[in-house]
């Protein structure tokens, strides 16, 4: 990948799309090609623990979704942008601490 000055749009669709399959992986989910406007762009359902989260994948990045089950017309539950990351961040505030710095790095 380039440098971070030198990204293009699908370098950053790309490093989005390595933290979505974690994402997916922890909590669950699906791909559905349910979005006429760009068919050829799977959509990544999340299901967390806070509600449905969804994405668009470049084609160059489903590779990253191999487990993942493609389901035919996938049901949104119509959130929007601004509630999926409501949602984020009720996540992240919901997770247990997973991971605590080296001791010489001081304390969490």
């Amino acid at each position: 990948m380039a440098d971070a000055c030198e990204k293009t749009e699908l370098d950053i669709y790309a490093e989005r799309a390595h933290l979505l399959a974690v994402m997916v992986a922890l909590f669950g989910g699906a791909l559905s090609y349910t979005d006429p406007q760009t068919p050829d762009w799977p959509v990544l359902y999340v299901e967390s623990p806070t509600g449905q989260l969804s994405w668009h994948i470049h084609p160059d990045d489903v590779w990253l979704f191999p487990n993942v089950p493609v389901v035919d017309n996938y049901p949104w539950d119509k959130h929007t942008t601004r509630v999926k990351y409501k949602r984020v961040r009720n996540l992240v505030a919901q997770l247990p601490k997973l991971t605590y710095a080296k001791p010489e790095y001081g304390n969490p």
